[in-house]
């Protein structure tokens, strides 16, 4: 178990706390640590995987199975990143929606890829791409959606703790994943001197 799986299984925590998130978690951090970092600087891979629990978390509530978006009584949005496989497409991998939806590690993969499209295509709204395809760089709602989702990828950078070694865990799961609870809590403002 590497230290990035921890890492994710405390952040998908976080955000769906009554779910399983291993199979999903192995996956996004196995892609994450095989492929080059989404950002530059991201040694680590926290950005990069906080960004996709954060897709996957909007998408789906982090369900690896999840399908959606029906056209004509059939789903064309498949696995917890939503990729979009309108009437029988394949990803460019070659994979059918019900491949992404059995296999969590197809389902990162070809989320990666979007990703980076996504981030090539609209440098302002990195996301926007990825949300709503090619219109989605000038599209108000896309880049809201890009807007979300960055956000939420930067709080789980900034509150998500995984013990160390030997240090004392606060809350336990099967992943032995603590989460910060001093993080958790609003931050009153202090102003002034």
């Amino acid at each position: 178990m590497s230290a990035l799986f921890t890492w994710v299984v405390a952040a998908s925590t976080l955000l769906s706390p009554a779910r399983e998130h291993e199979s999903l978690a192995s996956a996004i951090a196995s892609r994450a640590e095989a492929e080059a970092p989404l950002f530059k600087g991201d040694d680590d891979r926290h950005r990069t995987s906080a960004l996709l629990v954060a897709i996957a978390f909007r998408e789906s509530s982090l369900r690896a199975d999840a399908v959606g978006d029906n056209v004509g009584g059939k789903p064309t949005s498949f696995c917890a990143f939503q990729v979009h496989l309108p009437w029988g497409a394949k990803t460019a991998e070659g994979w059918t929606g019900a491949d992404l939806v059995e296999d969590p590690q197809k389902c990162v993969t070809a989320a990666m890829r979007l990703l980076r499209e996504s981030l090539r295509a609209c440098p302002s709204s990195p996301i926007a791409w990825y949300a709503a395809g090619p219109s989605g760089c000038e599209s108000a709602r896309a880049q809201r959606i890009s807007r979300d989702r960055l956000a939420i990828a930067q709080r789980l950078v900034r509150d998500v703790r995984v013990p160390v070694a030997h240090a004392p865990v606060l809350s336990v799961s099967p992943a032995r994943v603590a989460i910060d609870p001093a993080a958790a809590r609003p931050r009153p403002f202090c102003g002034g001197a």
